[in-house]
């Protein structure tokens, strides 16, 4: 299991964290969140070996971080991708076995929808989060579905991948605070 850490700084004097765990069979994605002083040693911690992401208020001091928009990009463009590929399979079968049921793909969502937290100065790091949990909850989802179907597995292996090709890209898992 891997994770990931959303960060925000919503004010000059606090730094809000959020885990979102990545894993198999996870029941829950969200891991922990901490609303901590700006200038806590501890929040450096709270970073070491997780993916980066974090919110425009956030990315001046801690980075750009891996792109929430791109993970929905992706994962939509698989969906896409696997759709296609179960068309073509369909369309190679005789007549008497094209009776296949098309996947149920998951939903995909496109923005984050805007939440309040308990603190609600932790509210942009939870929305962030959230939305990063629902993206990869379906991300899951497409996979089970791609690894259930054996002439999907041509299309990325016959392994679940953590996550979708393209994504984080080039951001590395850091946690050091600027």
């Amino acid at each position: 299991m891997s994770g990931i850490a959303v960060v925000d700084q919503p004010d000059a004097d606090r730094v809000v964290v959020w885990h979102v765990s990545v894993g198999d069979g996870l029941e829950s994605t969200m891991a922990g969140a901490w609303v901590l002083p700006a200038d806590d040693e501890w929040i450096e911690q709270l970073l070491i070996g997780r993916l980066l992401v974090t919110t425009d208020a956030a990315a001046g001091r801690f980075g750009v971080g891996a792109d929430a928009r791109a993970l929905a990009a992706a994962v939509q463009g698989e969906v896409d991708a696997l759709d296609r590929a179960f068309t073509a399979h369909l369309a190679t079968l005789p007549s008497s076995r094209r009776q296949l049921v098309r996947p149920r793909w998951p939903r995909v969502p496109g923005e984050a929808t805007p939440t309040t937290a308990g603190d609600p100065v932790a509210s942009g790091a939870l929305t962030l989060a959230r939305w990063l949990s629902d993206l990869l909850v379906a991300w899951g989802k497409v996979e089970g579905l791609r690894l259930a179907r054996p002439f999907l597995e041509a299309h990325g292996g016959a392994a679940a991948r953590t996550y979708p090709p393209g994504w984080p890209g080039s951001v590395e898992t850091t946690g050091a605070a600027a």
